[in-house]
């Protein structure tokens, strides 16, 4: 008979002596939450390590600085070297589901022929991962957003793009019993979310997984033996300070702690070849804002109910998924102030109308862009990225578009918060966005979707870590999340990590 799993809370409990398991899994969200569920459903005994607590409920209070403070890593401020990129990452039992905007997008079949024709993944076939995209998108409930669940900020851009005649759609999302609070990125305290904290986690732990919070994995040793072992920090109530430290063993050690501080792990513990660490993908999103002379109010509802796909394509023959794709996206007073072009009064003026400001982000794929390497101490990497001129190009089409959009919808005007801003009173104002530099520190651009790092790749000379997702030059070591995507898999990853961790982990659970 199986026991039941556990959830422990190490800020609070005494960390365990002697630990050991068939498999150790770094990081509970869309990759290990699901390689716990799978692995543990099949008799493997699971242990999760996660560096964030468990946030649910009332405990997800919808305040900015107190939700960043425990929801992400860094407490909402890691960025790149060059302070040019803010990098969105969780850091919660269950990951980033519990803070992205819910987004559902598969990975298109264009991008895995392009994964089998360009990085030699043959495996990779929509044919063999139909059935798992399936499993993922049961896990999540997957479903059309309704009509009357798009509010009137989605709707403006929706309207502006018809009236241009721009291909669109209404996206596909996980949330059941939605109430519209819109603070998606802080969490739902209402669990409306179909997501891993409430779908595999639950799984995981009927089948006697057992989930370690407040433990942050710093090293791993004896990664070309049966059995490795895994140095883990034990950290305070609120996440910020190590106050000890203790040891698992285990047979297999599945890394999906997300491309960043998988990379980083692997990097600390000397494991893996040359690629562990390189062929960084950001997507770096630029923000556009318009103001309406009527009330908007983007903070009631979904943020992002519907893309403008007009200019984005999967089939690009050197980079798979390509172009742009724009989509509404709204945050809190705090969040939204803060990436507005205008300060001082000025700025006090426009927050001041802040239930008619609509506003979009422009997200691009990019081609492998940087790097991750160890920072002064765990959990505080060095992330060097630098934007391609394609990219930056493709921003500001995508940015004039946006702009062209929101007039066609009737906006005053429209803003893009660069340094200097960009104001726009009319159409006839959209060229000035050409100008735009886009030089290190002059936009406020936000990565949501990291990948790359220890990417799959039939050799060692390609990439690190082989098809299955083992780290080359290791025994039972592996990575099961956006860090072993050669390429962009979709303009949102959780669909697609669901998905491969799905197919890893049922290969890695049959043996073969």
């Amino acid at each position: 008979m199986t026991v039941a799993g556990s959830i422990v809370d190490l800020s609070k409990q005494a960390a365990p002596r002697g630990l050991a398991c068939d498999v150790l899994v770094i990081g509970s969200g869309s990759g290990g939450a699901t390689a716990a569920r799978v692995l543990a459903e099949a008799g493997r005994e699971v242990v999760v390590l996660e560096e964030g607590a468990d946030r649910t409920g009332k405990d997800l209070t919808q305040r900015d600085g107190a939700m960043y403070d425990q929801l992400y890593m860094d407490r909402g401020g890691r960025v790149t070297e060059d302070l040019s990129i803010s990098v969105l990452q969780g850091r919660v039992l269950g990951g980033g589901p519990v803070i992205n905007m819910a987004d559902v997008v598969p990975i298109p079949d264009g991008v895995l022929r392009h994964w089998q024709k360009k990085h030699g993944l043959t495996d990779f076939s929509p044919e063999t991962l139909a059935p798992f995209k399936a499993r993922a998108l049961q896990d999540l409930s997957a479903n059309p957003i309704a009509p009357d669940q798009i509010n009137r900020a989605n709707g403006l851009l929706r309207q502006g793009a018809e009236k241009l005649g721009l291909r669109g759609e209404v996206m596909m999302h996980n949330r059941v019993g939605c109430r519209g609070l819109g603070t998606c990125m802080l969490g739902c305290p209402l669990g409306a979310k179909q997501n891993t904290r409430f779908v595999s986690i639950p799984k995981a732990l009927d089948r006697g997984a057992r989930f370690f919070l407040r433990a942050r994995a710093v090293r791993i040793e004896g990664a070309r033996e049966d059995v490795k072992r895994v140095t883990v920090a034990v950290l305070d109530e609120r996440g910020h300070h190590p106050t000890g430290t203790f040891q698992v063993r285990a047979q297999v050690v599945i890394v999906a702690a997300n491309a960043i501080a998988s990379a980083e792990l692997l990097l600390r513990s000397g494991i893996g070849n040359s690629h562990v660490g390189r062929h960084l993908i950001l997507q770096p999103q630029l923000a556009v804002t318009a103001l309406f002379d009527e009330k908007v109010r983007a903070f009631d509802g979904i943020p992002q109910a519907y893309a403008v796909t007009e200019h984005e394509r999967d089939d690009d023959p050197e980079h798979g998924l390509w172009g742009y794709r724009i989509e509404p996206v709204m945050g809190t007073p705090g969040n939204v102030a803060s990436v507005l072009p205008l300060g001082g009064v000025a700025g006090k003026e426009l927050m001041a109308v802040y239930d008619r400001i609509a506003a979009a982000l422009v997200l691009v794929p990019d081609e492998p862009s940087g790097n991750v390497q160890l920072g002064p101490s765990a959990g505080h990497p060095i992330i060097s990225y630098r934007q391609a001129e394609n990219h930056k190009a493709r921003l500001r089409e995508g940015a004039k578009l946006a702009a062209r959009i929101y007039f066609a919808a009737g906006a005053r005007q429209v803003f893009v918060p660069t340094t200097p801003p960009v104001v726009l009173e009319s159409e006839r104002d959209v060229a000035r966005i050409d100008a735009i530099s886009l030089a290190p520190a002059t936009a406020p651009l936000l990565s949501a979707h990291q990948q790359g790092t220890v990417r799959f790749a039939p050799s060692s000379e390609r990439g690190g870590a082989d098809p299955d997702g083992r780290v080359y030059g290791t025994r039972g070591v592996y990575v099961f999340d956006t860090s072993g995507f050669p390429s962009s898999a979709s303009s949102h990853t959780m669909t697609p990590v669901l998905t491969i961790a799905h197919y890893l982990s049922a290969k890695l659970a049959s043996g073969k």
